[in-house]
């Protein structure tokens, strides 16, 4: 068992600590909310990805377990129903330049799927005006919202892009035109965040004395694993 964990990739290990809800809403709520704990991790289920009626499709499904490194979907009751949300997390050891579209692309994919799940059910005009057929969407349907955010562990400042805008070059005439796509980015060795959960704490606080001393990379980073290990 012991030589099992040691071969763990740190993707591996990732991916299974913040598996837990309680890590996983706590990081949320310090991002989005400063810390209040509005996220409970009993809200908070793992996306099934062969019977989810988000993701239903296998093949699909399957796909976006393997891009994507860690997703739940957040199920709070309301005076209306369920309010669902999806909250996707990418752990990244290194920059890359080109985030801000990778993000696009993952959110997209979630969309996209909801949207054919969605107009699969409309094969008939009945009881739908002409352009909600054309569009296979009744215009009072909506999707379950996605939030992905990118924890990066790397020992070097970020300096990527954050925006699509800034992976653009745009005419200054032109810019209020072209949309653009933000990345939700923590860096976890220079971070604030205030955090309710000890490990979570533990976790940050660690990464923060690791990255900014000059420890060999392979020692710091291993360091980091192992305690990411033993708090799964």
């Amino acid at each position: 068992m012991a030589k099992k964990a040691q071969n763990l990739k740190p993707d591996t290990v990732l991916k299974n600590y913040w598996s837990n809800n309680e890590q996983f809403a706590d990081i949320f709520n310090a991002v989005l909310f400063d810390g209040e704990e509005v996220i409970k991790p009993e809200e908070l289920e793992d996306v099934d990805t062969e019977e989810s009626s988000i993701l239903e499709h296998r093949d699909y499904a399957e796909s976006i377990q393997a891009s994507r490194d860690s997703i739940k979907v957040r199920k709070k009751s309301t005076a209306y129903g369920v309010e669902l949300v999806l909250l996707g997390m990418e752990h990244q050891e290194h920059v890359h330049y080109a985030m801000p579209m990778r993000v696009m692309g993952y959110d997209y994919g979630i969309y996209k799927k909801q949207y054919d799940s969605n107009a699969k059910g409309y094969k008939s005009f009945e009881g739908m005006e002409e352009d909600e057929y054309l569009s296979r969407m009744k215009k009072t349907d909506r999707f379950t919202p996605v939030i992905t955010m990118v924890t990066y562990y790397g020992e070097k400042p970020w300096d990527g892009a954050v925006s699509l805008h800034e992976m653009l070059d745009i005419p200054k005439e032109m810019k209020a035109f072209v949309n653009d796509y933000k990345v939700l980015l923590v860096e976890a060795g220079r971070s604030d965040l205030v955090f309710h959960n000890v490990k979570n704490e533990a976790l940050f606080s660690m990464l923060k004395i690791v990255l900014d001393r000059s420890l060999p990379r392979e020692e710091a980073r291993e360091k980091v694993i192992e305690y990411a290990r033993r708090m799964m």
